[in-house]
């Protein structure tokens, strides 16, 4: 085992083009390499097959997050370490709204979507134009026969709870919420690695190949947990490391990631990650610094950080915020529902 695999590692971004898409990526999280298309995400953190990021810098340059998973995935997560890296973690810009869409549970996936797993996420607003809008969830009392009804007269959202985003809100979209997002929305999302997604509707528009995009109604229909209500902004909760000085807000406890969030002022705080995290810088800068190691982290920047033995500093340049990904405080049970999961967990 070598010590480069247990130091932060940066990776490189894969963007990708999408109808809904924008500039904002490439303006306000510097990515050069966006400008001039309809970008609409970019994969900071990925081991999926359809976008495998790749280790941006030092020694083990070049290298794809899956090879350096093979090799380390127990160092890294324990003998329960999933065949896949457990989480992607992308920015997204939702000029215009996203399809309509949901996504399966674990067990619709391997039925519905043969190769991929289940997807439930967790998004964190960077920033919101008064026209942005945020549908997540169903109206109280909406029923399959309405939710038919309205998908072929192209009046769906007028059945899903919405509201208008914030700066600073999270959202927490388990497998099952039917959702969309646009008006002007950046953010960024952390989410099982799949890419398993159901559209019921998508706005009468055509893709990037001027052809309209398939539509899943009957897979959505069938993915959709209908106890779900309303959904809104989660309330944080104030937490306290046990491994240094860190202490912020627990956003998100789930059966599959924790997500957690810092600010950052002036002073600079040590912690030992001993876990595998995923940092991901969405206001200010400041420099990681630990056994002889420095790197300056931006606006934008996504690091993931693997179990270490000597404690690292966050030293703010200036106020900074910063999220974390954890594993999830308790690791799911064979034969346990997601159902059960998520009502003990969200």
């Amino acid at each position: 085992m070598t010590n480069f695999a247990h130091q932060p590692l940066s990776f490189t971004s894969c963007l990708r083009p999408q109808p809904w898409g924008a500039q904002r990526i490439a303006r306000v999280l510097q990515r050069p390499q966006a400008m001039g298309g309809r970008i609409g995400e970019s994969w900071e953190i990925s081991g999926h097959p359809l976008q495998e990021t790749t280790v941006a810098e030092g020694p083990l340059a070049g290298q794809s997050l899956p090879q350096l998973w093979r090799k380390y995935r127990k160092a890294w997560y324990g003998e329960d370490a999933p065949v896949l890296f457990p989480w992607l973690v992308k920015y997204l810009d939702c000029h215009e709204f996203l399809s309509v869409q949901v996504h399966p549970s674990d067990a619709l996936a391997m039925q519905y979507a043969p190769g991929e797993g289940g997807k439930t996420e967790a998004w964190v607003v960077l920033d919101a134009d008064p026209s942005a809008r945020i549908y997540a969830g169903f109206k109280s009392g909406t029923t399959i026969g309405e939710v038919n009804e309205r998908t072929m007269d192209g009046t769906l959202a007028d059945c899903l709870h919405s509201f208008i985003p914030r700066r600073g809100d999270c959202i927490s979209i388990p497998a099952g919420t039917v959702h969309s997002v646009g008006g002007g929305v950046l953010m960024i999302e952390v989410q099982q690695t799949s890419d398993a997604t159901f559209r019921l509707f998508d706005w009468n528009r055509v893709g990037l190949d001027g052809m309209p995009r398939a539509l899943h109604l009957d897979q959505s229909l069938s993915a959709i947990d209908w106890a779900t209500g309303p959904v809104n902004p989660v309330t944080p909760r104030l937490w306290q490391g046990d491994d240094g000085d860190l202490s912020g807000e627990l956003l998100i406890d789930g059966p599959y990631f924790q997500w957690k969030r810092f600010h950052l002022a002036e002073k600079p705080v040590t912690f030992v990650g001993q876990s595998l995290s995923v940092w991901s810088m969405i206001d200010g800068e400041a420099l990681l610094s630990g056994a002889g190691h420095e790197k300056h982290v931006h606006l934008g920047d996504v690091l993931l950080i693997p179990p270490m033995e000597f404690p690292l500093t966050w030293t703010p340049l200036r106020p900074c915020t910063l999220l974390r990904v954890d594993p999830p405080a308790l690791r799911i049970e064979q034969g346990d529902s997601i159902s059960e999961q998520r009502a003990a967990t969200y």
